[in-house]
């Protein structure tokens, strides 16, 4: 048993600008269970976390594991029993290659070698790591990163493992299969779970979901009850899942559905039952919309940047060789926004690194305003300081010890002066939703994971680019979080005229906002379009590895109910619509 009395935390605690990030959390986490632990940015759930790993100290109040009380003495027989997937991988990841990494908990233990080997092969097999095995970890991607580290914690077979937002940097895919492990090892070895997530679709099959606010345990119970409470969550940041939105509205046109719905084969199966369908209240039902498609930006005048047949290849003349890109064509025009989607490996983060000279091409493949990028006498600097980029790990590019240093680090190399300079950091720190007062001299360290996105994206803002770059970027935010972030890279672009590049693995909340998509697929240009058209080849699109829009999901889903439900849907607004229209009486009659 996990057993918590009265727990309370806070940074700095001797100081008077300590950080209250737990204020008396009392819990039971028993063997084998399945625990969601939800919250906004802030909430302090991975502080809880760190805490009953034994990676940091309680302020007052008590932990026990398995009937080891969590003191000095027995750290070491804490953190064997619960292991624990950080946010940032890199924090964890110690050796060169993937099957060093995994292997180094195992063999600190002290088990025989042929046990390191098996737990090492199921490990690497469990998150789809043995053909990468070999592979240098300096080389991975971020996603490729998170995974190393789950199979490293999971080669240690704890009694409890701790999972802290581990599918905010891999592909939906992977995430599933990731959370059907989760009950796999309960099943199979007993292993109890904790995972902290912001996506509510994530812990619908989880025993019980603790919700947590201001370092509180705000309410606890099982999916079905913590969702059946949507305006206590919604008044706190978080949301329930899509379809038990859509469920929810449902019921009040009418259709008879039970009061919680938590996955889509549940409406897909109320919705079959009978004569549901006839439950419409008179002129309940509703026309879908016309599906518009983003307006393309007009690519009369040249790109503002033109990649032509780029080819790519990490550890190049060597047997680890790995083809990143293999004749990329693409065009940014200024004053779009563009999303770039694809899968694992799709080679989205290597081709966004040579649009602001992260990496330089050979001459004749990438071209800013018309120049060439890798001719002599070409100025990267200027290019670098036009694009503007947020990584996939935003906590890398944050290298001061206060936020408002930190944010304020380009105006101040710029020579501004500290009324101009504080009044940009501001600015920026408001649109990306940090009070300025709060923030300004709070400690880089002491944030969230989402407080630290945002503030990576106010540090490239305050430079002022013409073009930004967000790499993966609604990872380890909350719901509230991603719709912030979406309304203001909207406003930017629709007031300031800003070029924005969105890089993702599904269509989310940002990359609805794109006038254009591309999807890479294995290091090619796959497809190209307007969001909606390339939604309705949803087939294909699952094929290279990318996710649809949620409510695009939700509808492919129902096909074998509604034949004729669009998938060129990126609305719960458009979802709903579309399933009224397809529920009157004579429809429903004819099925």
């Amino acid at each position: 048993m996990l057993d918590v009395a009265n727990l309370s935390f806070a940074y700095n605690a001797e100081r008077p600008d300590a950080i209250v990030a737990l204020r008396e959390v009392s819990l039971r986490v028993a063997p084998g269970e399945l625990v969601a632990i939800i919250g906004h940015n802030g909430s302090g759930k991975s502080t809880l976390a760190k805490l009953l790993a034994a990676i940091l100290e309680p302020t007052s109040g008590a932990i026990t594991v398995d009937g080891f009380p969590a003191t000095p003495a027995n750290v070491w027989e804490i953190r064997r029993r619960v292991g624990m997937v950080f946010q940032r991988p890199d924090d964890q990841l110690i050796a060169n290659t993937v099957i060093d990494d995994v292997a180094f908990g195992p063999e600190n233990l002290g088990l025989p070698r042929d046990e390191i080997e098996r737990r090492v092969r199921e490990s690497l097999g469990a998150l789809g790591l043995l053909d990468m095995r070999h592979a240098q970890i300096s080389e991975l991607s971020g996603g490729e990163k998170q995974r190393v580290a789950i199979a490293g914690v999971l080669a240690m077979q704890p009694n409890y493992l701790i999972l802290d937002e581990p599918t905010t940097m891999i592909v939906p895919a992977l995430a599933r299969k990731l959370i059907a492990l989760a009950h796999e090892l309960r099943e199979r070895l007993g292993l109890a779970v904790l995972h902290i997530t912001h996506f509510m679709h994530e812990i619908v099959g989880f025993d019980r979901v603790l919700v947590m606010d201001s370092g509180r345990v705000l309410m606890q119970g099982t999916p079905r009850e913590v969702f059946a409470r949507a305006d206590e969550l919604h008044a706190i940041g978080l949301a329930t899942p899509l379809v038990t939105q859509l469920g929810s509205r449902l019921r009040a046109r009418g259709v008879s559905l039970p009061e919680v719905v938590l996955t889509t084969d549940e409406l897909a199966e109320a919705l079959g039952a009978g004569d549901a369908g006839r439950r419409l209240e008179a002129g309940g039902h509703a026309s879908a919309p016309e599906a518009a498609e983003n307006p393309q930006r007009a690519a009369s005048a040249p790109p503002l940047l033109d990649v032509r047949d780029l080819h790519f290849t990490y550890l190049a003349g060597t047997p680890l060789a790995q083809p990143a890109l293999r004749g990329v064509a693409c065009a940014l025009h200024e004053g779009e926004t563009l999303a770039i989607l694809g899968g694992t490996q799709a080679g989205k983060s290597t081709l966004i690194e040579f649009f602001n000279a992260l990496r330089v091409p050979p001459p004749g493949h990438v071209f800013f305003e018309g120049q060439d990028v890798a001719a002599p006498k070409f100025d990267l600097n200027r290019l670098r300081q036009s694009v503007g980029m947020v990584f996939q790990q935003p906590e890398s590019q944050l290298f001061e010890d206060t936020v408002g240093k930190d944010v304020s680090y380009v105006p101040r190399r710029k020579g501004l002066a500290p009324a101009a300079s504080r009044a940009i950091v501001e600015r920026v720190l408001t649109e990306v939703g940090l009070d300025y007062e709060t923030f300004r001299l709070r400690y880089v360290y002491a944030l969230s994971g989402g407080q630290k996105r945002r503030v990576a994206i106010a540090g490239a803002l305050a430079a002022e680019p013409r073009v930004l770059i967000l790499d993966e970027p609604v990872a380890g935010l909350d719901p509230r979080g991603r719709a912030e972030l979406a309304t203001l890279i909207s406003a930017l672009a629709r007031r300031d005229g800003l070029t924005v590049v969105l890089v993702g693995n599904a269509v989310d909340e940002l990359a609805e906002l794109a006038d254009r998509a591309i999807v890479l697929h294995e290091g090619r240009v796959a497809l190209e379009g307007p969001l909606r058209a390339l939604l309705r080849r949803a087939d294909e699109l699952h094929a290279l590895g990318l996710e649809l829009s949620e409510p695009a999901e939700i509808a492919l889903a129902l096909r074998p109910l509604l034949p004729d439900m669009p998938t060129d849907l990126l609305s719960l607004d458009e979802l709903e619509a579309a399933l009224l229209e397809r529920l009157r009486p004579q429809n429903m009659l004819e099925g």
